[in-house]
């Protein structure tokens, strides 16, 4: 249920506060959720609503910053033991 609730944040939080909110509650997310995989999409609906300029790395920069927190979560996991609450 926290699951849920807090996935639901991250996508309505930054649509009516701004873009920038998404980059810690993502890492919040990934703090307490084991596998945080439903926040790519999240990511991706954020990028087409916010434009950062052109480019690659602009257009889907959010997309990239929660891959790159899903493999580091991935990796890290196997080397700290982090207390999971959800």
């Amino acid at each position: 249920m926290w699951r849920g609730i807090l996935l639901v944040a991250i996508i309505f939080l930054p649509i009516f506060f701004g873009w920038w909110l998404f980059v810690p509650l993502a890492l919040l997310y990934v703090y307490f959720i084991k596998s945080p995989y439903e926040i790519i999409p999240v990511g991706a609906i954020l990028d087409g609503l916010y434009y950062f300029g052109e480019g690659f790395l602009y257009k889907h920069s959010l997309v990239l910053y929660t891959l790159v927190l899903v493999v580091l979560t991935s990796l890290l996991g196997k080397w700290i033991s982090w207390k999971r609450s959800i």
